[in-house]
């Protein structure tokens, strides 16, 4: 048996419950809109043509320009407007459209920009979706790793004080790249195969002097796991080190 550290692979599996927990929140913030103005849009029993269409504008946090429609609309020769909720940093072309209101009370209302605006709202579900697809994806792959990694305790051999080097994954995390370790093995058949190791999500990234160590499944070379440190428990052989 083994001692395996399994903390930079739970590190892994960790980022990407942040994607699931995004995804989550992201999709519950826009369903819940959509829900709250489909219970208000069916609680209006009136609808009436606009007068006429106002494009009002303002500056958002960002610097950028924002236009919103404003409806005025009649209703028993009493003048109202509507605003919706939503904007756009594209000018609007409305030139009339429909107000939706309370006939108890008209200055309750929806426009039809807005339930258009909720439309759009729905099809772009497939973002958070595509967030919380990945996410699953990913923690069920670490996983089966995880479990994989495990089952290295029994039929794993031990290679100790391997040369590497450290290979970029194209991964970034707050703007710092995530490396892995890659070294070159030799087989008991000869062959020559290069095996790379997870990526360092916990950013741990040795002098290239150093070493690192293998637990590999001759049996099976595609099953293997590096570290920069595995040991027995019961104490390391002096053929578990590697003679180059």
């Amino acid at each position: 048996m083994y001692d395996i550290n399994l903390k930079n692979v739970k590190k892994e599996k960790n980022i990407y419950r942040i994607f699931l927990y995004i995804g989550i929140i992201i999709l519950l913030i826009m369903d819940s809109i959509v829900v709250a103005s489909r219970i208000k849009l069916k609680s209006l029993d009136s609808y009436v043509v606009t007068r006429n269409i106002e494009i009002v504008s303002h500056i958002d946090d960002d610097g950028d320009e924002m236009y919103t429609p404003v409806y005025h609309y009649n209703v028993n020769g009493e003048s109202y407007k509507c605003k919706p909720a939503s904007s756009s940093s594209n000018m609007p072309t409305i030139k009339k459209g429909k107000v939706y209101y309370d006939s108890k009370n008209p200055s309750r209302c929806m426009t039809d920009y807005s339930i258009k605006a909720n439309k759009i709202l729905i099809i772009l579900n497939i973002i958070p979706l595509a967030f919380i697809t990945v996410g699953l994806f990913f923690i069920h792959k670490v996983s089966k790793k995880i479990k994989r990694i495990k089952k290295l305790n029994e039929t794993g051999k031990l290679v100790k004080g391997l040369p590497y080097h450290m290979e970029n994954t194209n991964i970034s995390v707050n703007g710092a790249q995530i490396l892995k370790i890659a070294l070159e093995y030799q087989l008991p058949s000869g062959e020559t195969k290069t095996l790379y190791g997870e990526p360092r999500f916990d950013k741990k990234h040795t002098d290239s002097d150093n070493l690192v160590d293998l637990l590999i499944d001759e049996n099976d070379p595609d099953n293997y796991f590096i570290d920069f440190e595995i040991n027995r428990k019961n104490g390391n052989l002096p053929d578990d080190y590697y003679r180059g």
